[in-house]
């Protein structure tokens, strides 16, 4: 894919395409975050794919409508991102043409797609997606144990206890009310 055809980064289109193509995915890192009320500054879409061969042949076909290739290739060099280079590899970091896209298999130890879609949070508005939950976010920058990955616990702990605050007190508020 030519650098100039890149957009800006638009998540949003890019989950559009994801889910056009019936690929099975969670959003984990920044936007995750940020659409649970942790917001920090991302300009990447970070997702965990479920991966079986169905699965990569799905993503498949949305890495090519979104003309996805491997970021910081060498001059010359090509790879195909079929359904067989994907059941390969754990880890993709892709630039498409609404952004970056980073594919994770698992992104902290036990933390796979079908531990994460029972935990997930059902996101609904122009595009339906799911995202991991605020603990599952959690673990996995605890496992990431970089400086700016830890930085961010502080910020979804303090999130995390004020959905609680406000699940409790929707719960207290139906409670009153019946």
């Amino acid at each position: 894919m030519n650098e100039r055809v890149v957009g800006p980064f638009d998540p949003l289109a890019i989950i559009g395409v994801l889910n056009a193509h019936g690929v099975r995915f969670i959003v984990i890192g920044g936007i995750a975050a940020g659409v649970q009320g942790a917001m920090w500054a991302t300009t990447d879409l970070d997702i965990v794919y479920a991966r079986d061969r169905d699965d990569h042949a799905r993503l498949a076909d949305a890495l090519a409508e979104l003309g996805a290739e491997p970021v910081d290739l060498p001059p010359g060099v090509r790879v195909s991102l079929d359904a067989a280079a994907l059941a390969t590899g754990d880890i993709w970091t892709l630039r498409t043409r609404h952004g970056r896209l980073d594919l994770l298999g698992e992104p902290a130890p036990g933390l796979r797609y079908p531990t994460l879609a029972e935990r997930a949070r059902t996101i609904r508005g122009e595009q339906t997606y799911l995202v991991a939950s605020i603990a599952d976010l959690i673990g996995m920058k605890r496992a990431a144990g970089r400086p700016k990955d830890l930085a961010q616990v502080d910020l979804l702990e303090a999130t995390a206890e004020e959905l609680a605050r406000l699940d409790d007190g929707a719960l207290s508020s139906g409670a009153d009310m019946g």
